[in-house]
């Protein structure tokens, strides 16, 4: 993705006001639109129905076309986007017709089908409002069901000016008036209308679709000959599945509990004369559909809400996060719609947040199935050798971080902070200070240190600590205090020496080859030892250990139990502090209403990767003895993502710029994290601005109140 372009959306006034106040007022519009219902228990049907509908897609397409046939509806299914709009253009002629009005339709933007027509003489008149702003602007929509969001009041009265010959003023009641008089005409001389749908109905024929303005019947009734434009996965079987996707779409999408207008088609409309005609849209879906990899990408129902959540799109807009389809899921989509050269820059620019995981309306695993693509697309040069060669190696890779210990004296400022480094790498860290790479890394601390703690009488539970490569060699005092704190709670710790990287740097850029190398050396190095437990305090090499181990094994029956069994004892320490939260004379803190105040930052891995929320929570209050203030956003992304930061720290910095004002505002002076990268991340800022405001690892706070005791 050009850097220019990125720059460009950063620096749009408008477009990251409007996103962050979208961002801002969706997540509690779409809380109040799901009261009384079970979002997990309403998604988890969608996705079942959903799956088992891709496995056997081509039986209910055929089910759907006989059903709608019986109808009176009229059939075609449609290989390619070619296919596709070719038939829809002998529809058209066929009728002696030269003139199209459009309902929105997703899918006729993925097969570029304004853009057929009008070559061959047709024009097209978009009806929903944002699609008619972009249509006058000649841009594609910014967002699946908000396509205009990043169009202002004096954008679009500049192009209803143009549009209309007429002089308008950026007020918005007259600009809306003004659309309904010239769309109005359009409704009426139409000759044929053309929608998408959001459900169509195999057991009945009829399609379902959800609008907000009224201007989907007219298309679909004024017309004597109407077109649907359907991608082949919208198909279920009945109509009861087809009432969960409709219940869930506009709560997911807008935070509405219902849209203003829901419409089922059975057959033509308005009596004798009338036609529908159905194209089914296949453009690879149903290849896609039998992908055991991939497929449940499919089983998508075009909300938005993955874009609506997504913390990069909140600051570069859908024109950069996406290509037709954006957000999250659209980065996926793409290589399967449109191929792999227009997907390899986007596919790049997910920070691995799994904020979409969380609110997908059909329980999608987007975030993996990105990583996963990322094994598809060209590497850059050289990156084969930084994850095969030096990091499989872990005496080459250990030696290298060693090296890095000089080489960075000169950059060291007051404090030993990093805060510039040499030529073009000084911008990568531009607003923001780094830690020093260790002189002693935590291993070497650990080889030295003779004997432990005594452990609490009658408990032995053993820990191998798998402290991870940013602890390890930046922050050894980090892991200092987690093996203080797991002693001090009754743990027996041990660390073997011959761990190394968990892999997700590899498999985060593409590398699955080495990811699963790593991954073996790991298992074995972490089974080899008799132990109850195994503990990280990074959270992404949790995830890694827990789930990423057993999926990146899961062909070799051998390595997939092996795996399974260091997930089932791989811990977070948060999670295995909390266990102990009732030990004697451990924590307690001041007395009430003495407690300091700390605010907490939820790691992206941590909680939504891990499903570890209440523990780090119940650490800090039962057994560092502080209050917790709460801030606004706090499982929100803080822009670090790992290599993340380096490829693209302008974003970065802006993700990081929402955090710290977050944080600010709750008027503590230290911020209590579970992650070393997030520490990382957030002290840089903090600390570059001046704020004065610390950043802690909770090991760190408790092996500080143990101290105290």
């Amino acid at each position: 993705m050009a850097k220019e372009i990125i720059r460009q959306k950063i620096n749009d006034a408008f477009l990251r006001r409007a996103l962050k106040n979208f961002a801002a007022a969706y997540p509690v519009a779409r809380a109040k639109a799901f009261e009384g219902i079970d979002f997990e228990e309403l998604r988890g049907r969608i996705s079942a129905f959903k799956q088992e509908g891709l496995r056997s897609l081509p039986d209910l397409v055929a089910r759907f076309t006989a059903s709608a046939e019986k109808a009176g509806a009229t059939v075609h299914l449609c290989a390619t986007p070619e296919e596709a709009n070719r038939t829809i253009h002998e529809i058209i002629r066929g009728k002696g017709a030269d003139f199209l009005v459009k309902s929105k339709a997703m899918t006729s933007e993925e097969i570029e089908l304004n853009h057929y027509l009008e070559e061959r003489g047709v024009r097209c008149l978009e009806t929903d409002l944002g699609e008619w702003i972009i249509q006058l602007a000649g841009e594609r929509p910014s967002h699946m069901v908000m396509p205009a969001i990043h169009k202002n009041r004096e954008d679009v009265a500049e192009l209803f000016s143009r549009a209309t010959g007429r002089e308008c003023t950026p007020d918005i009641p007259q600009l809306v008036q003004l659309a309904r008089e010239t769309l109005r005409s359009g409704f009426l001389t139409g000759q044929v209308g053309l929608s998408g749908a959001n459900v169509a109905v195999a057991d009945s024929g009829a399609i379902g679709i959800v609008t907000n303005e009224g201007n989907g019947r007219l298309v679909t009734t004024l017309p004597r000959t109407h077109i649907a434009l359907i991608g082949v996965e919208k198909i279920v079987p009945s109509l009861t599945e087809a009432l969960d996707v409709i219940t869930i779409l506009p709560k997911n999408a807008t935070g509405q509990k219902i849209t203003s207008y829901v419409s089922f088609i059975k057959g033509p409309t308005g009596g004798d004369g009338r036609e529908l005609h159905i194209v089914l849209l296949d453009n690879g879906r149903l290849r896609l559909a039998a992908d055991p990899d991939f497929s449940e990408a499919l089983k998508c129902v075009k909300c938005g809400a993955c874009a609506n959540v997504c913390p990069i799109y909140e600051i570069v807009g859908g024109h950069v996060f996406g290509h037709i389809y954006v957000g999250g899921i659209g980065l996926v989509l793409t290589p399967f719609f449109h191929g792999f050269d227009k997907a390899e820059d986007i596919l790049k620019l997910c920070i691995g947040c799994r904020k979409c995981n969380e609110v997908c309306a059909s329980k999608i695993d987007i975030e993996g199935l990105i990583v996963d693509l990322r094994d598809k697309i060209r590497k850059p040069v050289g990156q084969k050798f930084l994850f095969g060669t030096l990091m499989k190696n872990r005496k080459l890779f250990h030696a290298t971080l060693r090296a890095a210990y000089l080489a960075q004296k000169p950059f060291q400022g007051e404090g030993g902070r990093i805060r510039h480094l040499p030529l073009i790498l000084n911008r990568e860290t531009a607003n923001r200070s780094l830690p020093p790479i260790a002189e002693k890394p935590f291993r070497d601390l650990m080889a030295e240190r003779s004997g432990s703690r005594k452990t609490a009488a009658g408990s032995r539970e053993k820990v191998l600590f798998y402290s991870g490569c940013l602890a390890d060699f930046v922050y050894p005092e980090m892991c200092m205090d987690t093996v203080t704190s797991l002693e001090a709670l009754g743990y027996e710790v041990a660390f073997p020496q011959k761990q190394s990287c968990c892999g997700i740097p590899a498999r985060y850029s593409g590398e699955m080859e080495v990811a699963r190398d790593l991954a073996k050396i790991n298992t074995d190095v972490l089974l080899e030892e008799d132990a109850d437990y195994v503990v990280t305090i990074c959270p992404t090499c949790t995830m890694s250990l827990r789930h990423d181990f057993p999926k990146l094994l899961s062909a070799d029956p051998v390595w997939r139990e092996k795996a399974e069994r260091l997930a089932a004892r791989t811990f977070n320490f948060s999670e295995l502090a909390a266990r102990k939260s009732e030990a004697p004379g451990v924590g307690r803190g001041a007395g009430k209403g003495e407690r300091p105040a700390v605010t907490y930052h939820d790691a992206c891995h941590l909680k939504r990767g891990c499903g570890v929320h209440e523990e780090p929570r119940r650490v800090l209050t039962e057994l560092v003895g502080v209050e917790i203030r709460e801030m606004t956003d706090c499982d929100k992304c803080c822009g670090f993502g790992g290599s993340y930061s380096i490829k693209y720290p302008e974003i970065s910095q802006e993700v990081l710029k929402n955090k710290m004002e977050n944080i600010a505002a709750t008027g503590v002076k230290t911020v209590a994290v579970d992650c070393p990268g997030c520490k990382l991340q957030i002290e840089g800022g903090l600390e570059a601005a001046g704020t004065g405001i610390t950043v802690e690892h909770s090991a760190t706070l408790l092996a500080r109140r143990l101290e105290e005791q």
